[in-house]
């Protein structure tokens, strides 16, 4: 096992006690929202209804594989290996009643199918959420290469059975496809954003292709981040989609920290995603009457609060909902993050021993939205009389919450020697 970092050594017993509760319920929360039969994972675990959701997400069955890892390394699921197989033999079809949706000429998947039949549930063949399911395959295969090396092999067919090219939009602009119709790609979107991911599993599984290739190394690489356009807030310079006043959600900085390792290792997007980090703590500041530990832009359901589904982020948070995950996700470059979610859960969200004898509904609605410890809240409603409680809890959104805890403890490192590097480009 891997040793720990300081940073969690010295915490003390009280924040130890709760990060390591809520480190493992991020795992839980993953392992409750599989398909036991077809190893596909929820779109959303539902706080109060029944799990696991029939709506699989593909993107959040990538995040429950880089979870088998986790779980694996810290001796919490003995079963992980025999899971992350059955998760792959059904995204590659080999589960009997189950073939998850596909386009037939590039092999791209749908975003949201059954999670038993696999059947594509009225979306859209989706770039990102196929990236996202094939990084964490190969996230897994690393994990497993010694004790499972099959986990390797299906990871890798998974990755060279999808046709990359027609993610390439505009080369020199960086420009991405989002969707894939027909065999052609559509929709296209302006760098930078987690579509990074895209463009190096792209390059990973077509090295040879020329025009991924510039896609790559033009826009993307290590010394290009410095390029890519760039908004301020205030004086902080954070990388955006274009340079206008357009600010991201912080998740769109921490995907590619965690899953790109040329990102993952860089010393100038180390830079960029702490100035992120301190954009949005900064912002939550000018906000009235809300404490320093309330702070996070983070996409997620509002569902409980008001509305559907938002990406929150700098001048366009609807209700000012806080996303604990994100958080999470900023403790490589901000450890005191810690001491925020702990404060959080100390004052606030109590979820693990909250108790209310005068209103035995309101404690067991508690409870249930809270079962897995924070995530998205509203600092209005956690202490009004009439509690409104968040429904549901999306994987993908909370994978942030996953992440940064084992990057707390275990180091970058964990992230690093899981992730494969690209070929230098001769």
């Amino acid at each position: 096992m891997s040793n720990v970092t300081d940073f969690y050594e010295k915490l003390p017993d009280n924040v130890k006690a709760f990060f390591d509760r809520q480190y493992q319920d991020s795992y839980r929360l993953l392992d409750d929202s599989r398909h036991p039969q077809t190893g596909l994972y929820a779109d959303a675990y539902m706080t109060l209804g029944n799990n696991p959701d029939r709506r699989c997400s593909i993107a959040a069955t990538g995040v429950g594989l880089i979870g088998l890892a986790v779980a694996d390394m810290e001796g919490w699921d003995d079963d992980a290996k025999k899971k992350a197989i059955v998760t792959l033999q059904a995204l590659k079809g080999e589960v009997d009643g189950c073939s998850p949706a596909r386009d037939k000429d590039t092999g791209f998947f749908a975003h949201f199918v059954d999670m038993e039949t696999g059947e594509n549930l009225k979306s859209e063949i989706s770039t990102i959420d196929t990236s996202l399911v094939v990084a964490g395959a190969l996230f897994a295969g690393r994990h497993f290469k010694e004790t499972e090396p099959q986990i390797a092999e299906m990871a890798n067919d998974l990755l060279k059975g999808i046709d990359w090219s027609v993610v390439v939009a505009d080369i020199e602009k960086g420009v991405i496809n989002m969707v894939v119709k027909d065999g052609q790609g559509t929709l296209p979107l302006p760098a930078y954003n987690e579509y990074v991911l895209v463009a190096y599993l792209a390059l990973l599984g077509q090295p040879e292709n020329e025009d991924i290739q510039d896609l790559w190394y033009k826009n993307f690489a290590e010394d290009k981040i410095d390029e890519l356009p760039k908004v301020n807030y205030r004086d902080i310079p954070v990388l955006t989609d274009r340079a206008e006043e357009n600010f991201l959600s912080s998740f769109v900085h921490q995907f590619p920290f965690f899953l790109v390792p040329e990102y993952a290792e860089s010393p100038i997007y180390r830079d960029f995603f702490a100035n992120a980090c301190m954009a949005d703590r900064s912002k939550w500041k000018e906000l009235y009457d809300v404490p320093s530990y309330v702070w996070g832009y983070g996409a997620g359901p509002n569902d409980g609060f008001h509305g559907g589904y938002h990406a929150d982020k700098i001048n366009n948070s609807p209700g000012d909902i806080a996303s604990a995950y994100i958080v999470a996700g900023f403790l490589p470059v901000y450890p005191a993050g810690i001491y925020d979610l702990y404060a959080l859960y100390r004052l606030h969200i109590p979820y693990d021993v909250y108790t209310n004898p005068n209103d035995q509904e309101d404690e067991k609605k508690f409870r249930a939205s809270y079962q897995y410890g924070l995530h998205r809240y509203s600092w209005w409603h956690l202490e009004q009389q009439k509690r409104c409680y968040p429904t549901k809890v999306t994987l993908i959104d909370w994978s942030s919450m996953l992440y940064g805890m084992a990057a707390f403890k275990r180091g970058m490192s964990f992230f690093t020697e899981r992730l494969i590097k690209l070929e230098k480009s001769v």
